[in-house]
C-alpha cells in the first residue's frame, strides 16, 4: 500500500443458522438500557478525562501487557474443561467456574476504574452436549455521547472442545483455541477503562463456539431484535500461535514447523457476485490494515502485516463474526498466520486435543521453554484490536457519498453542509491488480475540490474515510471509476 499525504490538491476521477437460541435477556437491567443508549454519560464518567484519540492510542500500545495475559492463560487452564457441557456446579473446574472467573475479573477492572463498567450475562437457552442454559459474560464501557447508539465489539469464546464434540470431563486447556482470544478481551477490558470514548464498547467472551457458534448466535440475534447499531465486530478466535502445523485448514501456513509471528489474517465476507471483494466487512479490514501500517506499526519493535484474505473463514471452518454478518452488522475475524490443526481434533493436531497447552517444558524443570502462545505475537494483535476499536469509538460516522461518474473522471459529492471532519482518507484499489487491498492511500486536509491523476484506461475503486481531531472512521462502500 503507497500512502501519499497531501496538504491540498486540486479529485476527478454463508452458512445457514438452523440452531436456535431463546429465552434470550441479559443479567444487569443497567445493561440492556446502554445497549439502546438510555443512560446518562455523567454516571459512567472517568474522574481524570483521557480522550484525545492520539493519547487513547499511544496510551494502549503501551499498556497492554504480554505477562498479564500470559498470567491469564496460566489461570484460564486450571478450569481443566472448558467444554459448553461441562460441569456448572463446581467452584474450580469446569465452564460454570470459568465464566464465573472471567465476569468477576471484569468486576475488579471496573472496580479499579470508577466503576465504568456494567458488567454481567447475556444468558440464553439452547441444547448444548446436554446443558440447556448458557452463560456469556460481558462487560459494557459506556460510551459519552448517546445522540449516535452504534457500540462497538471485541470478542473472543471461551470455550473449548477435544476430538469427541462433546467431551465433557477431558482435559481441554485450549491454550490457543481460544484461550488467546479470551485474555485478549479480557486484557482489553483492563487497558481501555481508564480512557473515554463517545460510543459504548462491548467486551464479551461468547460460549459455545466450538459446538456451532451458540453464544454469538445469541448476541447478533439479541440486538438486533433490541435495535442495537453496530458500527464494527471484532472477532479473535486462534491469535497468539506462531508455529505450522501438519495439518492447517487452507488457506494457511506454508509448511509444517514454519514460524510467522509477524503476520495476521482478517477473513471477511464478500458477495459472490463481487468478484473484487467489495463489501463493508473488506472495508473494515482495509481500515484495520491502514491503522496498522501508519498509526501502529511505528511505535512498534516488531511491526505486524495485515494479510486480508478472500474468504470469509478458511475452508470448511467458521468462527463467531458469521452471526454477525448475518443480522447486517460488519465484522471480521482475527486469526494468527499460522495454525496448528485443521479442526478434527486429531493427531498431529494441537487444536482441540489436549496438546493446546501454552507451551512444552524441554528442560524437565516445570516451566514451558518452547511456547505454543508467544507472548509478544499475543500482544501485538491486542494492540491491533484496542487501538481500532478506540479509534473507531471516537471517530466521525462513515460517510454518505455520492459519486457523478462522467469523462474524464468522477466527481465525488460529500452531503450538502457536511462539517463532521476536518480531513479525508481516500483508498483507491487499480481493478487490474486485483488486489484485496488499497494500491494507494491519499491523506488530505478538507478541501472543496481535490484533483488526483489517475491512468488512462484504468478502472478503479474509490472510497473515502473522514478524519477528526486524528481518528479516521471507516472507509465509505467503494465506487468504480473508468
Amino acid at each position: 500500500m503507497k500512502l501519499i499525504t497531501i496538504a491540498a490538491i486540486s479529485v476527478f476521477f454463508v452458512v445457514a443458522d438452523i440452531q436456535a437460541q431463546t429465552k434470550m435477556f441479559v443479567s444487569n437491567p443497567a445493561a440492556l438500557q446502554i445497549l439502546k443508549g438510555n443512560y446518562n454519560p455523567v454516571r459512567y464518567k472517568s474522574s481524570a478525562i483521557i480522550d484525545h484519540p492520539d493519547s487513547v492510542r499511544m496510551g494502549i500500545i503501551r499498556s497492554v501487557n504480554s505477562t498479564r495475559m500470559m498470567n491469564l492463560l496460566a489461570r484460564l487452564e486450571t478450569f481443566y474443561n472448558r467444554n459448553s457441557g461441562s460441569d456448572t456446579l463446581s467452584k474450580t473446574t469446569g465452564i460454570g467456574a470459568c465464566r464465573t472467573w472471567i465476569l468477576s475479573y471484569f468486576d475488579q477492572v471496573s472496580k479499579d476504574n470508577d466503576n465504568r463498567l456494567v458488567t454481567g450475562y447475556l444468558e440464553f437457552d439452547a441444547d448444548i452436549c446436554g446443558k440447556g442454559h448458557h452463560k456469556n459474560p460481558f462487560a459494557l464501557l459506556p460510551g459519552s455521547d448517546t445522540s449516535n447508539n452504534e457500540i462497538l465489539v471485541i470478542e473472543g469464546h471461551f470455550d473449548t472442545r477435544n476430538e469427541g464434540r462433546c467431551d465433557t470431563t477431558g482435559y481441554t486447556p485450549g491454550m490457543d483455541d481460544n484461550g488467546s482470544g479470551t485474555v485478549l478481551v479480557m486484557e482489553l477490558s483492563k487497558v481501555m477503562s481508564r480512557y473515554s470514548f463517545k460510543n459504548t464498547i462491548l467486551f464479551t467472551t461468547p460460549t459455545g463456539e466450538d459446538e456451532g457458534l451458540f453464544g454469538a448466535k445469541a448476541w447478533a440475534s439479541f440486538l438486533s431484535d433490541q435495535g442495537v447499531k453496530i458500527k464494527s465486530v471484532l472477532n479473535n478466535d486462534i491469535v497468539g500461535g506462531i508455529y505450522c502445523g501438519q495439518t492447517s485448514s487452507p488457506p494457511s501456513c506454508p509448511c509444517f514447523g514454519c514460524a510467522d509471528s509477524t503476520h495476521v489474517r482478517i477473513f471477511s465476507y464478500s458477495p459472490a457476485k463481487t468478484p473484487f471483494a467489495n463489501s463493508a466487512h473488506k472495508q473494515l479490514a482495509r481500515y484495520m490494515k491502514y491503522v496498522q501500517d501508519v498509526l501502529i506499526n511505528p511505535y512498534l519493535a516488531t511491526p505486524m502485516v495485515i494479510n486480508i484474505m478472500q474468504g470469509e473463514d478458511r475452508t470448511g471452518r467458521g468462527g463467531d463474526h458469521t452471526p454477525f454478518r448475518q443480522k447486517g452488522y460488519t465484522a471480521v475475524r482475527i486469526i494468527s498466520a499460522n495454525e496448528h490443526g485443521n479442526g478434527t481434533g486429531k493427531a498431529p493436531d494441537r487444536n482441540h486435543t489436549i496438546k493446546d497447552v501454552i507451551g512444552k517444558d524441554l528442560n524437565g524443570d516445570g516451566q514451558p521453554d518452547s511456547l505454543y502462545v508467544n507472548p509478544g505475537y499475543l500482544a501485538r494483535n491486542t494492540i491491533l484490536n484496542g487501538v481500532v476499536t478506540g479509534l473507531l469509538a471516537s471517530a466521525p460516522a462513515k460517510l454518505p457519498i455520492t459519486a457523478e461518474v462522467r469523462y474524464p473522471g468522477a466527481r465525488i459529492m460529500l452531503p450538502k453542509g457536511y462539517t463532521g471532519a476536518d480531513g479525508f482518507i481516500i483508498g483507491i484499489r487499480k481493478f487490474s491488480s486485483n488486489s484485496l487491498e488499497f494500491d494507494s492511500v491519499y491523506r488530505i486536509r478538507q478541501t472543496k475540490c481535490i484533483k488526483i491523476k489517475l491512468e488512462k484506461g484504468q478502472k478503479y475503486f474509490v472510497s473515502f474515510a473522514p478524519i477528526s481531531r486524528g481518528a479516521p472512521g471507516l472507509f465509505s462502500d467503494e465506487f468504480e471509476v473508468n
